[in-house]
C-alpha cells in the first residue's frame, strides 16, 4: 500500500491553513504533517515533519515565500514545492520557475485544482495554473523576442559594443554621435530589461551578433 504524501502548509492566514487542512481530510493520498505562519516557524518544524510537499504562500511576514522556496531547494532539494499566490505580476513567476519550484496555483482556486496540482507534484510533474503558464510565456517571449524589440540602428549598435568598441569608436564606425551611442545604449538596456552590460554581452553572444 502506497503511503500517503507528506504536506507542510506555510501560511500567514490560519483559516487559508486550516481550509486546506478540512480539505485533505479523507484523501488518502495526502497527510498534512505540519503547518506555520512565517519561515521561523517553518524551519523549527522542517526536520521533524519531514514533508514531502510544502505548500506555500508567497506574502508572509519576514522571509516571502519565494525566500523560503530557494532555501528549501538549496538545502532540502526533495521537498517539492507549491506555491499559492495572489499576486498577478510575472517576477516572482520567473523567479520560482528559475529556484525550480514545482507548481503555482492562485489562491483563488478550488478545490479541484489544489488537488490536480498536489497529484501533479506527486506524479513527478510540475503544475503552473494557466495565468502563470501564460506569465511565463510572456516573460519568455520578452527574451527570445528581444532582437524583433530592435531597431536595426539598435542592433548595429549592439554588434558594435560587443565587440569591445568604446562610446567613441561606436560614434566613429556607425558615423554617430557618441551622445546618440549613450542614447541607443539606453533604449537597448531598457527594451531588453537589462541593468549591466555583462547581461548585452551575453544576449549578443546569444543573438549571434558578436563576433568574439
Amino acid at each position: 500500500m502506497n503511503h500517503p504524501l507528506r504536506i507542510f502548509l506555510v501560511d500567514d492566514h490560519k483559516l487559508v491553513r486550516d481550509g486546506i487542512r478540512a480539505m485533505l481530510l479523507g484523501n488518502l493520498s495526502f497527510k498534512v504533517v505540519g503547518t506555520a505562519g512565517n519561515a521561523e516557524e517553518f524551519f523549527i518544524q522542517l526536520e521533524e515533519s519531514a514533508p514531502d510537499i510544502c505548500v506555500l504562500d508567497v506574502q508572509l511576514p519576514g522571509k516571502n515565500g519565494v525566500e523560503i522556496a530557494e532555501i528549501l531547494k538549496e538545502k532540502h532539494s526533495r521537498v517539492k514545492i507549491l506555491i499559492l499566490t495572489a499576486l498577478k505580476d510575472d517576477a516572482p513567476v520567473k523567479q520560482c520557475r528559475d529556484i525550480g519550484v514545482e507548481g503555482m496555483i492562485s489562491k483563488d482556486s478550488g478545490k479541484d485544482t489544489y488537488l490536480e496540482a498536489l497529484e501533479a507534484l506527486k506524479a513527478g510533474r510540475t503544475f503552473y495554473a494557466g495565468q502563470f503558464t501564460e506569465l511565463l510565456l510572456k516573460a519568455s517571449s520578452g527574451k527570445s523576442d528581444g532582437m524583433a524589440s530592435l531597431s536595426e540602428r539598435e542592433i548595429d549598435f549592439v554588434k558594435a559594443f560587443a565587440k569591445g568598441l568604446s562610446h567613441k569608436e561606436i560614434a566613429d564606425t556607425l558615423n554617430i554621435s557618441p551622445r546618440t551611442v549613450e542614447v541607443h545604449k539606453k533604449n537597448v538596456m531598457d527594451k531588453l530589461g537589462y541593468n549591466n552590460t555583462v547581461d548585452l554581452i551575453k544576449f549578443a553572444i546569444k543573438e549571434g551578433l558578436s563576433t568574439l
